[in-house]
């Protein structure tokens, strides 16, 4: 076979690969990650080992990241030929030649799976909870009764900075939701610009500080709840936040 013959048949070789990650692909968009690791692993039906590693490299970054596994669903992917991997293949007396594996560049898109939902226009928005304070878009939209408590804690919160942005989590809009108990433990609901934002631990040690160190020890204790749904936009940033923002050279919002 000729030089071009051989290349011919690799690239053949390459979109073959590429197109069996597609459908394994296709095959879990929607499901919960780790099913769809299983599904390609293990079946039942059609499986896809490399497709099942990637999913699997998500995940680990995911974990890095202080999002848990099962809270991700397969939102999407995509799989074009790429070039293939070589390895030397030693044979007796010393002699070797050259094996070439076709391959597919395979990426997998994970979402959270009530932000997964959400897009395709299915799930419920979440439930207002009473005697809290809430984000500035919510509390426009009903009249809830402030707790006192609870505005002391979010007052509190305005020193608690994004280390990214230089602007406190108030004012960009991070906090939708405070409740404080009869035991002074407080609740506070939060999100960032991004599920997959690797600041939530960061973000936690200052509202330690403040909450529990600083001006006298507010609360007794504290629970951050991270949620992702409704996503985070611009527009949930304070006018206030803004001029922050502008004063150290933001203009896109």
């Amino acid at each position: 076979m000729t030089t071009m013959g051989i290349l011919a048949v690799r690239e053949q070789q390459a979109r073959v690969v590429a197109d069996e990650a597609r459908v394994a692909l296709e095959a879990v968009r929607g499901l919960p990650a780790v099913k769809a690791v299983a599904k390609l692993r293990l079946g039942p039906g059609r499986t896809c080992e490399p497709v099942a590693r990637v999913i699997d490299k998500a995940l680990a970054r995911a974990d890095a990241a202080g999002i848990a596994a099962d809270q991700l669903v397969v939102a999407g992917g995509s799989a074009e030929p790429a070039e293939d991997i070589v390895r030397v293949r030693r044979k007796a007396h010393g002699i070797a030649d050259w094996i070439s594996s076709p391959t597919a560049d395979v990426s997998v898109e994970l979402q959270p799976a009530g932000l997964y939902v959400t897009q395709v226009g299915t799930a419920p928005a979440p439930p207002d909870r009473p005697g809290t304070t809430a984000s500035p878009q919510a509390s426009a939209q009903q009249d809830v009764t402030p707790n006192p408590m609870a505005e002391t804690v979010r007052e509190a919160l305005y020193e608690v900075i994004d280390p990214d942005l230089g602007v406190n989590i108030v004012d960009l809009g991070f906090v939708r939701d405070v409740v404080v108990d009869d035991n002074g433990v407080a609740t506070i609901t939060m999100t960032l610009t991004s599920a997959a934002c690797p600041l939530t631990e960061v973000m936690e040690d200052q509202i330690r500080t403040v909450l529990l160190t600083d001006n006298g020890g507010l609360v007794s204790d504290f629970l951050v709840e991270w949620v992702w749904v409704p996503t985070w936009r611009p527009a949930d940033i304070s006018a206030e936040g803004r001029e922050q923002l502008r004063a150290i050279g933001f203009t896109n919002f």
